[in-house]
């Protein structure tokens, strides 16, 4: 016999105190809940190193905010100045660098577009930002160097460290970022990526899976248009 159960106002008591007050209360900064769908892999590792490229903001929607408060450091770059800027005010332990990322380059400078003071939108394609003007969307263009994402890790005080976790949110570039990189060199463990398919079919079907599967990867999560691939164990 079950005192609570079978009292119908204790049972009321427990049910209230069930779903009101012992709530399993998790946190997050991934705009998805990466960070929360990807402990899991990386909760064992100490002082990691990660790789965030697109890094948009240092702590609201970031992959990698949960990871830099457990001790770790990395590289974050964006092609947009405020946004480094930010990072440099909150993520002082880590490098925060201006650069657009491309399958070459030795930070040469270029054209680049951005839509508002902290804009989700920043391009470096002239006829997609004379496009979104003429659709009354106005831009502000700067030059921001460009560079393969080897050339900006080599060039950084983590050059020649294997990555932990690298985050690539490149608005349709994603691939082209990670062509940049030599897998042999850096080597990350866990990669997470964007990419606005529906259906596994097409995910697998995309050239950015048959990349990762070529390179070792296992696709092992899949969070909002986020793709989370795992370095297969040798």
């Amino acid at each position: 016999m079950d005192i609570v159960l079978d009292n119908w106002f204790l049972r009321k008591l427990f049910l209230l105190r069930k779903i009101y007050i012992s709530r399993t209360f998790m946190c997050h900064y991934s705009q998805y809940g990466e960070d929360d769908s990807t402990y899991q892999y990386l909760k064992q590792i100490k002082k990691g190193f990660f790789v965030d490229v697109g890094c948009y903001h240092p702590v609201k929607y970031s992959n990698t905010y949960r990871w830099y408060r457990k001790g770790w450091s990395g590289v974050n770059i964006d092609l947009d100045p405020i946004k480094v800027e930010a990072f440099n005010m909150v993520r002082r332990r880590d490098e925060n660098l201006v650069y657009a990322i491309s399958k070459e380059g030795n930070g040469e400078l270029q054209d680049c577009y951005s839509f508002g003071r902290y804009s989700l939108m920043s391009t470096l394609d002239k006829d997609f930002a004379e496009e979104q003007r003429n659709l009354g969307r106005q831009y502000v263009m700067r030059k921001v160097p460009v560079a393969s994402l080897d050339y900006v890790l080599d060039n950084s005080r983590f050059a020649g460290r294997k990555i932990d976790l690298l985050n690539v949110d490149a608005e349709g570039y994603d691939l082209a970022v990670l062509e940049s990189l030599s897998f042999e060199k850096y080597s990350p463990f866990l990669i997470l990526v964007e990419l606005h398919q529906h259906t596994i079919t097409k995910v697998m079907e995309s050239s950015l899976y048959q990349f990762l599967i070529g390179k070792g990867y296992d696709l092992v999560n899949w969070t909002g248009p986020t793709l989370v691939f795992k370095r297969k164990t040798p």
